[in-house]
């Protein structure tokens, strides 16, 4: 089945994806429950990858419940009728999201979410956008625009004329950037940034950005695609630095890993160019009925399992327990390997993307998945679910100090 599988991919999906999985060696996945998924050949392996999207595990009862219920009553919305589910969950997610935030818009991915942020931000008057290096908001052109690696960019030249990068932390030159700039600026920067391999940016530049937006009548854009909803140990990334933005983008986790689900969520101010003219940004299906019975039974599970507790006490025992795995490594063989995480957002720092891919595959090899860093190659990223078992911890710190010796 394997070969079979790999030579349709390869014939008719994407030749590059083919050829990487075959001389992976990756497994073919069947199935998958909680933290675990299961091959086609039985073998079980604990999924600490995803991408951010599994906080809730895999195939979570009450999600899976919610969303079998809406397929057999109503899937998709008719878009021309009102739709009840859509305005109960509007209000489930801006009861969760920072003051001031107040109206939703439903979208399929974080790209799009992305996509309609930056929609905003012109239709708001901001003819400049200023973005972060290290940053990643999607792929597709308008989120290329404010992502910062060339080789995702460079094939799609020219890209949006407006924007520009400045160095993460650097207060000068975001200071400096806002000045050349005439009239309202949009400022778009994730809190910590997953893609760009953990780091979270400083207190003092996001503050200033903030800061800077007001003067120039512009948006702060919050990207919290990946850092939100209990992901970092806490509801939002931003929550833990006191600001409220204009826009912020949600996905990743919103679904609980069912049904592809991501939203726009902004103030009565920003969102004020929708609000006048609802025709000027639509999705047939964005927002569906299944999609958001989905984003409604996460939220519930989200509060009512406490998750955010649950990432920071998960988050404690496994930094704590791989900072000393490294330690030992470090000073065994004189490497400069580091750890950095925000509650279950973890990256690992191996210096060089060569032994970030042996890392991955040592890893996988023990049945353990990981998650690459698409704009920071030297950095594996563990996302794992909030329910992990003892035996799953276990699992992960055996393997990974056996993979380290093989890198």
């Amino acid at each position: 089945m394997r070969e079979q599988t790999l030579e349709m991919l390869k014939a008719h999906s994407n030749r590059s994806k083919a050829r990487l999985s075959s001389l992976m060696n990756l497994p073919i996945e069947h199935a998958a429950q909680g933290a675990e998924i299961t091959d086609e050949k039985g073998q079980v392996y604990v999924d600490f990858g995803g991408f951010g999207v599994f906080i809730l595990g895999h195939c979570h009862p009450q999600v899976i419940s919610a969303v079998k219920a809406q397929i057999d009553c109503m899937p998709m919305s008719s878009r021309t009728m009102v739709n009840p589910v859509l305005a109960r969950v509007s209000k489930k997610l801006v009861d969760i999201c920072p003051d001031s935030l107040e109206y939703v818009f439903f979208t399929n991915s974080g790209a799009e979410s992305t996509e309609l942020a930056l929609k905003l931000a012109r239709a708001n008057g901001c003819d400049h956008i200023i973005a972060v290096t290290g940053s990643y908001h999607g792929k597709s052109l308008g989120a290329l625009s404010v992502t910062h690696r060339d080789e995702f960019r460079a094939p799609f030249m020219p890209l949006f004329n407006n924007v520009e990068f400045v160095e993460r932390d650097n207060l000068e030159a975001l200071q400096a950037a806002f000045e050349r700039c005439e009239g309202k600026v949009a400022f778009i920067a994730e809190p910590v940034q997953g893609e760009g391999g953990v780091y979270t940016l400083s207190y003092e530049f996001l503050h200033k950005a903030k800061a800077l937006c007001s003067q120039s009548q512009g948006l702060f854009i919050c990207d919290e695609i990946q850092s939100g909803l209990a992901r970092t140990g806490s509801m939002w990334a931003i929550d833990k630095f006191g600001i409220t933005p204009d826009v912020m983008l949600v996905g990743k986790g919103l679904s609980g890993g069912v049904v592809p689900c991501a939203a726009v969520v902004a103030t009565e101010a920003a969102f004020a160019p929708l609000n006048q003219d609802f025709m000027l940004h639509s999705s047939t299906f964005g927002g569906s009925p299944v999609a958001l019975a989905a984003a409604e039974a996460t939220i519930d599970v989200l509060i009512q399992d406490e998750v955010v507790a649950k990432v920071q006490m998960l988050s404690k025992q496994i930094v704590s327990t791989l900072s000393q795995i490294i330690d030992k490594y470090n000073q065994t063989h004189q490497a400069h390997i580091s750890i950095r995480a925000q509650g279950l957002l973890i990256g690992i720092d191996v210096q060089t993307p060569a032994r970030a891919g042996q890392l991955t595959l040592s890893l996988l090899n023990q049945r353990v998945l990981t998650s690459h860093s698409l704009s920071n190659a030297s950095t594996v990223r563990l996302t794992p679910s909030a329910y992990l078992s003892e035996k799953h911890l276990a699992h992960l710190y055996d393997a990974f100090a056996c993979a380290l010796e093989k890198i």
